[in-house]
């Protein structure tokens, strides 16, 4: 058994000293940093454009004192749709066919309204591009509504300032516990599985380069196969540390340079400092699991052709997994938080958001030790393949590796 560690030893070292003082890991670990930070350059000033773009403009042809209410109506009504605002209202005063008023305001490219509004307050018509169940027919009928009310109260006498609600703040509360650990849960697996995707992919052609200048043949008559595939997986474990290690220092280099720029998280519920120790855990049981399938499927290619077809379902695999993990989370108990824990492949993703959710220690040395173990079962299921399909040594006659143990 030492023996074994030890050829594994061998390898991982061997590959990771060949990747990290290559100069073109240096470009692997600035390509994520430069592709993250334009990302979030175009996502910002595209979603600026965005939100301009699609925000609505309503004109609203009716007299000044129809007006002065709608649009008193919407102030008040405006500030519970801070994440949509309530259309923009635009008064045109009544001038001529109120038909034809309405055909030039909406086929005026300048003023780029969505609708018009006509009518008196009790009788209101909405024409433009919209639908009858559509959020601009729903939010102009809450102005309008509101307009009426506001309208009716001072015409009895009783109309008066809002009403204040007197806020108690408290220290906790159960909904709103969960509610915020929910967006750390599904954060941690958010960055659990962009991490997995950016790095683990590289496995697929890991051994390409081998088997195509027969050095596999080398290793494999010297070496067990499963040692081979165990110490390349932990090398290019180590090597995606290394790059996440540069990419977190950089990240809180920005941070000192730009302070309070980052989003808050709420703390989960196992506190920070063990939920980072279990995403690095989780993360590295994740990258182990697919890394090992990844190895394994990709040994059984013979170009980069039959990779590049691969990587296709390999990646809409990845997405279903996570997909399944989402599901789970805040359902843990439920039959399908339970089925997403145990199938191996989607646990570690599955029991990072429970970290988040419960303070509960026992399930994660469980599930580690769960992982742990498909990780040595899917190695040896890959070598296994590797050596009867590749290497042809399962028992045919005049396989690679036979013949060159004979010569």
């Amino acid at each position: 058994m030492m023996g074994f560690f030890h050829s594994a030893y061998v390898i991982a070292r061997r590959d990771f000293v060949a990747t990290v003082w290559s100069r073109t890991f240096l470009f692997f670990l600035l390509g994520p940093l430069l592709v993250i930070g334009l990302s979030f350059l175009f996502g910002s000033m595209s979603g600026r454009m965005a939100r301009q773009d699609v925000h609505a403009t309503v004109a609203v042809v009716a007299t000044e004192a129809d007006f002065t209410a709608l649009a008193a109506a919407r102030e008040r009504l405006n500030p519970g749709f801070a994440t949509r605002p309530l259309p923009t209202l635009l008064r045109e005063a009544p001038a001529g066919e109120p038909s034809r008023q309405v055909e030039t305001l909406l086929s005026n490219p300048g003023k780029r309204i969505l609708a018009v509004l006509t009518g008196s307050l009790d009788r209101p018509v909405l024409t433009g591009a919209i639908t009858n169940e559509g959020s601009i027919q729903k939010q102009m009928s809450l102005i309008v509504d509101q307009a009426r009310q506001q309208r009716a109260l001072a015409a009895a006498g009783g109309a008066g300032p809002p009403v204040a609600i007197q806020v108690v703040e408290t220290d906790r509360s159960e909904g709103a516990l969960a509610a915020t650990r929910a967006i750390t849960a599904r954060g941690g697996q958010l960055l659990l599985f962009m991490l997995t995707v950016l790095l683990a992919g590289m496995l697929l052609s890991n051994l390409l380069e081998e088997k195509s200048n027969k050095i596999i043949e080398v290793l494999a008559a010297a070496l067990p196969i499963d040692a081979i595939f165990l110490g390349k997986l932990l090398s290019m474990l180590a090597i995606s540390l290394v790059g996440i290690a540069v990419w977190v220092s950089g990240a809180l280099a920005a941070l000192a340079l730009w302070p309070g720029q980052a989003p808050g998280l709420p703390e989960p519920a196992v506190g920070w400092p063990l939920f980072i120790l279990l995403v690095l855990l989780y993360y590295s049981a994740n990258y182990l699991l697919l890394g090992a399938l990844f190895l394994g499927i990709g040994s059984q290619a013979n170009s980069v052709r039959e990779v590049q077809t691969l990587s296709m379902p390999v990646t809409v695999g990845q997405m279903l997994i996570f997909l399944l993990a989402s599901f789970a989370v805040g359902a843990f108990n439920s039959p399908l938080g339970l089925g997403a824990a145990i199938f191996p492949f989607s646990s570690p993703l599955t029991m990072v958001a429970r970290a988040a959710q419960t303070a509960e220690l026992w399930p994660h040395a469980l599930a580690l030790a769960w992982q742990a173990l498909w990780v040595w079962l899917t190695v040896a299921l890959g070598a296994r393949l590797f050596r009867r399909n590749v290497l042809k040594s399962g028992g045919g006659q005049g396989g690679m590796l036979r013949r060159r143990k004979s010569a």
